[in-house]
């Protein structure tokens, strides 16, 4: 069973968790998952401040078609 719990790690570094019943004198394994993860800025990226904002979206040639490919080479997510 899979269970996904959001909590609030105090200003000590303790988490608490109440789980259900079901879980009780069970053997878990806990992960920790941060999603909280800094994205980086334009700027530390190396670009100015609005470059995205000026860039994306911003084709006005001509309709550029990516035809079928025949041959490439398998990739981690075509492995799956």
């Amino acid at each position: 069973m899979k269970l996904k719990l959001k909590s609030k790690v105090d200003a000590e570094g303790k988490l608490f968790l109440q789980l259900p019943q079901e879980f009780a004198n069970q053997e878990l394994e806990i992960i920790i998952d941060s999603a909280q993860e800094k994205m980086p800025t334009p700027e530390e990226l190396g670009y100015p401040a609005d470059f995205f904002e000026r860039t994306a979206g911003k084709w006005e040639g001509e309709l550029w078609v990516r035809k079928h490919l025949v041959n490439c080479d398998k990739r981690i997510w075509d492995i799956e």
